[in-house]
């Protein structure tokens, strides 16, 4: 009995389980990217909760009562801050200069599994008294300077001159910008 015209069961039931095969491995692919997508979504607004909260701390000065909180208007997101010495050789008793570490975690739960974010910063504890650079203060209290070959700065009242050594952008006049005429815009 020769059957020419069509195909047998079990090969349409072995092309249907093909094809269900596939289409499951498609679902699952797409399931996956949708999670993928809204763990993502958790965690920029995470990072997002963080940044706001660092900002709101820095303004404070980090002088908190709290070290712990919930977000306002986000019910599952809350907050933990730790502030702690930071060890380094920067850190000097004298002038009172102490780096601390502030370490900031997002916590959360995303579907019975417990997740953080955790942002960290330097702080400088202390105060500081930079030593002010006699030749950066003459150069930028205004009026043209020369800069010499040794590095003197020499103060002008009227068109800077020098030699080609001495010029500031390179040009064969002598201005800052580099125009061909002596003046300070470039114009």
């Amino acid at each position: 009995m020769k059957n020419d015209k069509g195909f047998s069961l079990l090969e349409v039931i072995v092309a249907l389980l093909i094809m269900a095969g596939g289409f499951l491995a498609v679902v699952n692919l797409f399931s996956g990217s949708v999670r993928s997508v809204d763990l993502s979504g958790q965690y920029l607004k995470a990072v997002s909760l963080a940044n706001s909260k660092m900002s709101e701390l820095e303004i404070g000065n980090y002088l908190v009562n709290d070290k712990s909180g919930k977000f306002e208007n986000e019910e599952n997101y809350r907050w933990e801050l730790n502030i702690e010495p930071y060890d380094s050789n920067l850190n000097e008793k004298d002038p009172r200069i102490q780096l601390q570490k502030i370490l900031l975690k997002v916590l959360w739960v995303d579907n019975g599994k417990p997740r953080n974010l955790e942002l960290a910063t330097l702080r400088l504890n202390g105060n500081t008294y930079p030593i002010t650079d006699a030749k950066l203060q003459k150069l930028f209290k205004g009026g043209a300077v020369n800069i010499s070959s040794t590095g003197n700065l020499e103060e002008t009242n009227g068109p800077l001159t020098s030699s080609i050594s001495e010029r500031i952008s390179g040009s064969i006049t002598s201005n800052i910008c580099g125009a061909s005429t002596q003046n300070i815009s470039g114009n």
